[in-house]
């Protein structure tokens, strides 16, 4: 299996092979060279610790490609019938446009290239280019790109200033009551949880501090509206005393908006802040809330709704043993929707 390069091409591959620092792609160019010196297939993947096929594939990759089709990663679906060109038409094809079966993809490549797979090799195929088999997400068709974006410069602003604070607001309604989990089980065993057939709720109307997750306060009520949210304002308020500004951003929920709310809040160091409609995406309190759930609700049974209000408390006193993982889920990150595409 001699490979010949000329002096020029062997000098370049000696400089790639010290210059590249994924192990992936040394093994490549060093096959290539191995086998232009006159070593065999098994001998090259015996030193290198790799099989056979690899060695010819890489040989095979270099010859009718090129060098640099050798140095991606995607070169490895070459195993799977398609060069380097189909590969990224297909990752193309499938990152613009959803199909719901493998059995779907075998047909349209079988249609653009003439190449035919059974599902189990689609499969493979996919998983290799990085795709995965799971759920849609739902956002919202009325969300506005342009708005987001002013938002999240506006953001920097009010972060920016001097002795001011920014809170996210929201209210979450925990359901006392358990539901399933995916979890690892012994196959073949059940790992059963007991349930509730209640319906009670805790109603929370929060907020988090933007640039400190463990700074929570919250307002627990009957119900949540004006009066309630008038109330975790003033908390938040006696908490900033020393601060000359305080941010609120909350959603655009008719609580937030009262009139009477509004007046009020004229009086104070409040500034009301809304998000653009149709924009979770932009709440940080949001992804507090799901860690509540995680932490406090779904691993957990409670008995008695007492205890279920008791739990969600307690999760908020102890808000602190959270800190390392808060801080890396609160971070002020966003992304933007962008729901203005054709599907």
């Amino acid at each position: 299996m001699n490979l010949f390069l000329t002096k020029p091409e062997e000098k370049k591959l000696e400089e790639l092979q010290r210059e590249v620092k994924e192990r992936w792609q040394y093994v490549r160019v060093t096959s290539i060279l191995m086998l232009s010196k006159g070593f065999s297939a098994d001998q090259t993947s015996k030193i290198l610790g790799i099989d056979d096929n690899s060695v010819y594939r890489y040989q095979k990759c270099f010859k009718e490609e090129s060098l640099e089709a050798l140095l991606s990663r995607d070169y490895k679906i070459n195993a799977y019938k398609l060069d380097h060109v189909s590969v990224l038409k297909v990752k193309e094809e499938l990152t613009n446009k959803l199909y719901l079966t493998s059995k779907e993809v075998c047909q349209w490549v079988e249609d653009t290239f003439e190449i035919t797979y059974t599902e189990q090799g689609m499969i493979r195929l996919l998983h290799d280019l990085g795709f995965s088999y799971k759920k849609t997400k739902s956002i919202p068709c009325e969300a506005s790109k342009e708005k987001q974006e002013t938002f999240l410069k506006d953001l920097d602003l009010y972060l920016s200033e001097q002795n001011t604070a920014t809170y996210y607001t929201d209210g979450v309604h925990p359901t006392h009551n358990t539901r399933s989990l995916y979890g690892w089980i012994s196959t073949g065993k059940e790992f059963e949880i007991p349930t509730v057939s209640g319906r009670d709720r805790i109603n929370i109307n929060g907020a988090v501090e933007a640039s400190n997750p463990t700074d929570v306060i919250i307002e627990v009520s009957e119900t949540i509206n004006a009066e309630s949210t008038k109330l975790l304002y003033q908390k938040i308020i006696e908490a900033n005393l020393d601060k000359d500004k305080i941010y609120i951003i909350s959603d655009n929920a008719r609580y937030y908006r009262n009139k009477e709310l509004a007046k009020w809040i004229e009086n104070t160091k409040i500034i009301q802040v809304f998000l653009p409609p149709y924009s979770p995406n932009l709440n940080l309190i949001e992804r507090l809330w799901k860690f509540m759930r995680k932490k406090a609700i779904d691993p957990i049974f409670y008995r008695t709704k007492e205890k279920f209000r008791e739990g969600i408390l307690l999760f908020f006193k102890n808000i602190e043993n959270y800190k390392i993982e808060l801080e890396t889920l609160l971070t002020l990150n966003f992304r933007v929707i962008n729901s203005q595409f054709n599907i």
